[in-house]
């Protein structure tokens, strides 16, 4: 699942879970951010207000989201953060392993190329100069007719 952050917060991207979720999902997304929260706070003390302050507002969101009256409130009085809940998205793109290839080599060549590094093409289709290229060949270079 993909989560798209456009800066509002609401109960589902708290937890991660899409509005769709079952209570029993939404429970569980609870209990494990609240033990990777806690785990932080040990590992973190120099954190431990923030990371409690987190744990509060992910204890809250589960509380509210697992009770389906609650939720339902809940829904109704925020319709409007519809609009930046988690949701499935272009998941269907990353299935075939060559997308997931395209996709690194595409975002690993625009990082070189906005750092000033000349790549090679990977083939000739991705050429647009072929002034240098003098290799005759019997389609191109045959007569016409």
């Amino acid at each position: 699942m993909f989560m798209i952050d456009l800066g509002a917060e609401s109960f589902y991207t708290v937890l991660g879970v899409a509005p769709t979720a079952t209570a029993a999902e939404i429970r569980q997304a609870r209990d494990t951010l609240v033990r990777e929260l806690r785990e932080r706070q040990r590992r973190e003390p120099t954190r431990r207000a923030e990371l409690e302050a987190r744990q509060k507002v992910v204890n809250t969101a589960g509380e509210e989201l697992a009770r389906p009256a609650k939720r339902a409130v809940y829904d109704q009085d925020n319709a409007h953060l519809r609009f930046f809940t988690v949701r499935d998205a272009a998941a269907g793109i990353f299935t075939d392993r060559a997308d997931r290839v395209e996709v690194l080599y595409t975002a690993i060549s625009d990082h070189l190329r906005a750092r000033g590094v000349t790549l090679r093409p990977r083939s000739d289709l991705d050429r647009d100069d072929f002034t240098a290229d003098m290799t005759p060949n019997s389609v191109l270079d045959g007569p016409i007719g």
